[in-house]
């Protein structure tokens, strides 16, 4: 599971941009991330530990939150506001399993949460609380 210190990683709970409608929103993405891993594991999805991170956080420090200064992403990219993480997903088994179970795709109609489509996001899966502007699902960046 993600921790609240694994969201905000190198950053802190206490940067400046961690706002405190921001560090509410990390609650409700991280609630609904640790939700859809536990249904995922009960299903027999594993999800690695990222040797950067030492955490399900992908990449080396921007997987989880993300400044307003950061040059990675948009300024009101999900990131930005504690509305998305990416997941260490090096085999795409993650995406493999959002994609194709049935199980999944219950849960996250359930959980309301969007993804990145999988052809966009080798190596990692991106989940977040914020629907893009097609609505869809799953989407492209």
């Amino acid at each position: 599971m993600i921790s609240i210190s694994d969201y905000f990683g190198k950053y802190g709970k206490s940067h400046k941009d961690v706002t405190p409608p921001r560090y509410a929103a990390a609650q409700i993405l991280l609630l609904k991330v640790n939700k859809l891993m536990q249904i995922a594991i009960d299903d027999g999805v594993e999800f690695p530990i990222n040797p950067k991170t030492k955490s399900q956080v992908a990449g080396e420090t921007n997987g989880g939150f993300r400044p307003q200064d950061c040059t990675i992403g948009a300024p009101l990219s999900a990131h930005k506001i504690c509305q998305a993480v990416d997941l260490y997903d090096p085999k795409g088994e993650i995406d493999d399993w959002l994609t194709s179970s049935p199980v999944a795709r219950e849960a996250i109609k359930e959980l309301d949460m969007y993804f990145e489509d999988k052809s966009a996001t080798v190596g990692w899966s991106h989940w977040s609380t914020k629907a893009p502007k097609s609505g869809r699902r799953f989407f492209l960046p």
